[in-house]
């Protein structure tokens, strides 16, 4: 099985620059034209049947792609077979695309890690062309395995991503980032339905071949179906184009398709960039087992950078958060929208304290936590109780102390005092009269004694004198109502 090709099957070439492209491929990253499949002849390769570098002897053809044809060889003096990558000529022309070449593979070769293909050499074919070796790779690409099996099951899913996921993050560790991730560059090695293994090749294809000067203005180089808004869009781009890929990746994986499909290369690039993907869930029956999943294949599709997972380990993270392989390896996944993503965004902790609890999170309280819920009830009951009673015995406390304090302010009435222990106990006091204070006047003295009530209660006191007609109408005139200086009309 070749490495970036299946034998059986043709690459597609350009009808207008005629270079030849992946099997998988659809446009051309030159002139962005819809490519076509080709008449390939590998016997007829000028390079079947030489020894490169006194070391590699080439048996034969096993793929060809956008950057190139790998070949496989076998080393001389270790009898092994290993794949031999030579950088197309017409790129290899260009002296700063050629040592670019080289330089991707030098950096590649540094990242240690079992899903990364390991290079183990490279140099120059002819004193101009480059080449770089690296382990042959016997399986299949995962575009051939969704292609001929449609949707993957979603444990298989879970555990390429998970790989993918980890091989990438040792890239980006390294500060190396793919640009050009998808199902032609996964490669599975041994048979799906077992143990998966998986492989990510080439690294830095899509910077090598976008900065090539044959690409034509307004085609961004790259697999248009694969590629990140930012990237469609000629911005920079970093470690988060390749969380992107993923996303559409895993997309592909349970669904069977892409997300965004159109007629023409900047068609695709158009809906990456403004077009929101529909959820795989409303796609295809298999999918909607995904559950949580969805979750995170959304979240990793965002068309902002910093709404995506901010590197690969967060990703995988949120996968392991809302899955779990059970002992008999069956895979237990989270219901849609029911374990929360972890987010690199800040979260305003204030805001959500002062937010009341939504109906859902209330339920979910009352299920997950009944005791202590019943517990809370019982003591606020008894705290309320308690509050009213002591509420109505203040009340109370205080109704009595306010009656007891009128009675002891109430003062004796006229008739008890002039008739002091004559009065019967059960009789009432009638009330006391309400006597405007007047002016001291020597002439008024009989008429201010006979409204006063009587000082002594003792049972000796005689009654007091009766009042004079004269008395009686200085009595009956009514007060003064201004001032204390005024003329009395019964002086005279």
């Amino acid at each position: 099985m070749a490495e970036t090709l299946d034998l059986r099957r043709a690459p597609m070439q350009c009808g207008e620059c005629n270079q030849r492209f992946g099997a998988d491929a659809t446009f051309c990253p030159f002139d962005g034209t819809k490519l076509h499949s080709s008449v390939w002849e590998p016997a007829a390769d000028p390079l079947i049947g030489r020894v490169i570098d006194d070391r590699y002897e080439v048996a034969g053809i096993l793929g060809e792609g956008g950057m190139g044809t790998v070949y496989r060889v076998r080393h001389r003096a270790l009898d092994r077979f290993f794949a031999l990558k030579v950088l197309r000529r017409d790129l290899a022309s260009d002296p700063d695309l050629a040592a670019r070449f080289l330089r991707e593979a030098r950096a590649t070769a540094m990242v240690r890690h079992p899903n990364i293909v390991a290079i183990t050499d490279f140099g120059r074919l002819d004193g101009d062309v480059p080449y770089f070796v690296m382990e042959q790779l016997v399986g299949e690409t995962l575009a051939r395995t969704i292609k001929t099996g449609g949707p993957l099951p979603a444990g298989l899913g879970v555990k390429i991503v998970l790989q993918i996921a980890a091989a990438l993050g040792a890239a980006h560790d390294a500060k190396i980032v793919h640009r050009d991730l998808k199902p032609d560059n996964v490669f599975l090695l041994g048979r799906p339905d077992r143990d998966v293994d998986v492989r990510i090749v080439d690294f830095g294809a899509a910077m090598i071949l976008g900065a090539s000067r044959t690409t034509k203005t307004g085609i961004v180089f790259g697999t248009p179906h694969y590629m990140s808004p930012e990237q469609a869009s000629g911005q920079p781009v970093d470690h988060r184009a390749d969380v992107y890929a993923l996303g559409v990746i895993m997309y592909e994986m349970f669904t069977g398709r892409v997300p965004f499909v159109a007629d023409t290369y900047m068609g695709v690039l158009t809906q990456h960039m403004f077009v929101k993907p529909v959820p795989p869930s409303q796609v295809t029956e298999h999918a909607r087992s995904l559950g949580a999943l969805e979750d995170v294949l959304l979240r990793a599709l965002e068309k902002k950078p910093e709404q995506r997972q901010a590197t690969m380990h967060e990703l995988a993270e949120d996968i392991r958060r809302v899955s779990s392989f059970g002992a008999d390896g069956t895979l237990h996944v989270a219901p849609l929208g029911g374990a929360p993503l972890a987010t690199s965004r800040p979260v305003f902790k204030l805001a959500n304290e002062l937010e009341p609890p939504a109906r859902d999170e209330i339920e979910a309280s009352i299920a997950t936590r009944p005791t202590v819920r019943r517990r809370r009830l019982r003591a606020r009951t008894w705290v309320v109780y308690g509050a009213v009673v002591l509420g109505v015995a203040t009340l109370a406390l205080v109704a009595q102390r306010l009656v007891a304090s009128r009675t002891a302010e109430e003062p004796p009435t006229a008739k008890t005092a002039s008739l002091g222990s004559d009065v019967p106990s059960g009789t009432p006091a009638p009330p006391a009269p309400q006597v405007q204070p007047s002016p001291p006047q020597p002439t008024l003295a009989p008429a201010s004694v006979a409204a006063a009530p009587a000082p002594s209660l003792a049972p000796t006191a005689r009654p007091a004198p009766a009042p004079s007609a004269t008395s009686k109408r200085r009595a009956a005139a009514p007060p003064p109502s201004m001032g204390t200086d005024f003329a009395d009309p019964w002086a005279k």
